[in-house]
């Protein structure tokens, strides 16, 4: 053997040294912090895949179910939601998390900042915020298309506080009555849970604001209710959504990705790590903080 071949030999075991004690160290979570993942790294919101068709069939337009939304009086306790980012600085929520509010944050990858401005739709329940971040995490893209029936829909955010993601199927379309008789009436549509990861039991509070996305990835509503007896999850239409997002933010066609159920939790880790749904923290009385 000769000097050059040994050299390399050597060379081969260092780096093999260096790269495994990286990934021992990687895996406890020694290092800290970690650098936050760019938004061009990791498959950006989601993760990459063959892109997958978007769904095809009947969107419903009679409402089948009738939804009444109790009033529970002012909130005087900090609640938390979900959130996801459409552009820089710019996040969707439901507006009902943002009720109590008088001060609230969104977690960036790894770091509280503050809500510098929000904007609840008048009448549907759904608003945005803005943010002053130096953070980047990748955008989730809005798309026109409307929900059909028996669709998969997979909703990504922070049940319990909890993050987790939800699995579903399009069942129909609501109406959604808040408060006593003679309130607007709102629609949603309405989504059949069979599974969550982890695999929780109870309510799904707190998953309030995430994202309701199809197979492609691309956002179709807001998650706004849901029923644990009848195990069912309401989210608010798209158009209701672009009635407070700027014209600006452009529609997508598709996600570019291909979200099953065998892969649907892994997609919603990655759209929570690269930092493009968050959780929302809102101090009711402006002197609390979230925890780190």
């Amino acid at each position: 053997m000769n000097d050059t071949v040994k050299r390399l030999l050597v060379w081969a075991v260092i780096i093999g040294v260096l790269y495994g004690a990286s990934a021992i160290f990687d895996s406890a979570e020694f290092a800290q912090p970690r650098r936050p993942l760019p938004p061009d790294e990791g498959g950006g919101a989601w993760l990459r895949r063959t892109p997958a068709a978007a769904p095809q069939g009947r969107t419903p337009t009679d409402p089948l179910f009738d939804t009444i939304v109790e009033e529970l009086g002012p909130v005087k306790e900090d609640v938390i939601g979900t959130a996801f980012v459409v552009a820089p600085n710019l996040w969707v929520t439901a507006a009902h998390v943002l009720e109590p509010c008088t001060t609230s944050y969104v977690r960036i990858q790894g770091r509280w900042r503050r809500v510098t401005e929000a904007k609840a739709h008048p009448a549907a329940d759904v608003a945005i915020l803005r943010t002053e971040a130096t953070e980047r995490p990748p955008t989730v893209g809005m798309t026109d298309r409307l929900p059909v029936l028996d669709q998969e829909g997979f909703h990504v955010g922070y049940p319990q506080g909890v993050p987790s993601t939800v699995y579903t199927r399009m069942i129909g379309l609501t109406r959604i009555r808040a408060g006593k008789p003679g309130t607007p009436i709102e629609q949603g549509w309405v989504w059949a849970e069979l599974e969550r990861v982890p695999a929780t039991t109870g309510t799904l509070g707190g998953l309030s604001g995430g994202p309701q996305v199809d197979r492609t990835g691309a956002v179709q509503g807001v998650t706004i209710l849901h029923s644990e007896r009848t195990a069912r999850v309401t989210t608010t239409p798209m158009r209701r959504i672009r009635e407070v997002v700027p014209a600006e933010v452009p529609p997508v066609v598709a996600g570019g990705s291909n979200i099953g159920r065998l892969d649907f939790a892994q997609h919603g880790e990655q759209a929570r790590q690269s930092g493009a749904v968050s959780l929302v923290f809102c101090s009711a009385s402006g002197r609390t903080r979230p925890r780190s």
